[in-house]
């Protein structure tokens, strides 16, 4: 609200109405004073209106044996509402007309009516503005608020949610979803705001609605909602939005994986707690991971290269000097490690890896899962498969 303008409003309505008091008020005056002693034995005096607040009062206090304050005088109404209305020369013409009706007198209390409620209408105006702004400053201080309102909008008629996830994920999971028992409340409000959330980010491209269904149908079978007949459902639905990934992923050929393969049960079979692993296993969503080393678990930790992995965020391997740092380099990523460590540091940051920098055949390896933290991504086991794809916003 503009407060000049509000103020400015005010000044003119209390001018205005001064005016018009000003033009009655002889006729009011002369009444009053031809009236005589008639008016003053039926009323009781001048103070009639006064007398009727006291023994109002007095009825009041008497009733519960307190005492009412004393009403303010007609001048302590004047200087509160010019004090609300501040200075200028408006304030100067309405204060002039306010001490020439005191001065006329207020037989019938109009004036005490009009001086109380401007002195209100001021009030009522102030608590607004300090409401507004108090609204206004929690809207800018956290951002959370809109979010929780566009949150709460969506949810609010749960029928249009399970609409939308049968449309645009899978009518399998909005069937899941009623059956479970969705009322768009709770958890599994939460699990379907968190898919429609990832779908609308399109954070993996052209695969953003399977990976979306995939994530939904496992948030279900690890919350533990589903009935056994749920639970297949479920399972059946992953591997069919896994196979729609699978399809558009162009993955290496048949030499290509026969190659790596083998390297890969060359490594396992010289070290210990290694174990060789299908290079086509891993299915990137939203793009490709292209392998030129073969990859393996050791003590359960996929590793991969480091050559595949600087490729896979964009970057490039930097081996240092003496030959025992090795640094990738990609478009804001510095990942610093030590061979034979298991501590690195992203961007200046100890970073904990599942499992040191290994070597093999002149080649470094080390967790991918590092990798995906580098690049905000997350891994998912589907069947035999591991599915990486962008992480969703927390």
């Amino acid at each position: 609200m503009d407060k000049r303008r509000g103020r400015g409003g005010l000044l003119r309505l209390a001018s205005l109405l001064l005016v018009c008091a000003l033009l009655t008020w002889p006729a009011l005056a002369a009444a009053a004073d031809g009236s005589g002693t008639t008016d003053t034995a039926e009323t009781g005096g001048e103070t009639q209106t006064g007398g009727s607040s006291q023994e109002t009062g007095g009825e009041s206090a008497g009733e519960g044996d307190t005492e009412t304050e004393p009403e303010p005088t007609l001048e302590e109404l004047r200087d509160e509402l010019l004090a609300i209305l501040g200075g200028g020369e408006e304030a100067a013409v309405i204060q002039a007309n306010i001490d020439r009706l005191i001065a006329l007198g207020d037989p019938n209390g109009n004036l005490r009516t009009y001086l109380e409620g401007m002195i209100r209408l001021r009030q009522l105006q102030y608590e607004q503005e300090q409401l507004q702004a108090t609204l206004d400053q929690l809207e800018t201080a956290d951002e959370t608020i809109g979010a929780i309102g566009q949150a709460a909008t969506a949810l609010e008629n749960p029928d249009e949610v399970l609409s939308r996830i049968e449309t645009e994920i899978s009518d399998q999971a909005a069937r899941l979803m009623e059956s479970a028992g969705y009322d768009g409340t709770g958890d599994l409000a939460a699990l379907a705001t968190r898919a429609l959330d990832y779908l609308d980010t399109g954070r993996a491209g052209t695969d953003s609605a399977d990976v979306a269904a995939i994530l939904l149908f496992t948030w279900l079978q690890e919350g533990e909602f589903l009935t056994d007949t749920g639970l297949v459902t479920a399972s059946d639905a992953i591997a069919t939005h896994f196979s729609n990934i699978a399809g558009r992923y162009q993955g290496l050929s048949s030499q290509e994986r026969q190659t790596l393969e083998s390297a890969s049960e060359d490594i396992a079979g010289r070290a210990n707690n290694a174990q060789s692993m299908d290079p086509g296993a891993l299915v990137a969503a939203g793009g490709t991971l292209a392998l030129t080393h073969p990859v393996f678990t050791y003590s359960g930790t996929i590793m991969l290269s480091l050559a595949d992995a600087a490729a896979f965020l964009g970057g490039e391997v930097v081996e240092m000097e003496d030959n025992a740092a090795v640094v990738i380099q990609a478009p804001g990523v510095v990942l610093e490690m030590t061979k034979g460590s298991s501590d690195a540091y992203l961007s200046d940051k100890l970073l904990k890896m599942d499992q040191p920098v290994l070597s093999f055949d002149k080649v470094c390896y080390l967790p991918l899962d590092t990798v995906l933290q580098c690049c905000g991504m997350e891994r998912l086991s589907v069947g035999s498969y591991e599915l990486l794809y962008a992480a969703p916003e927390s």
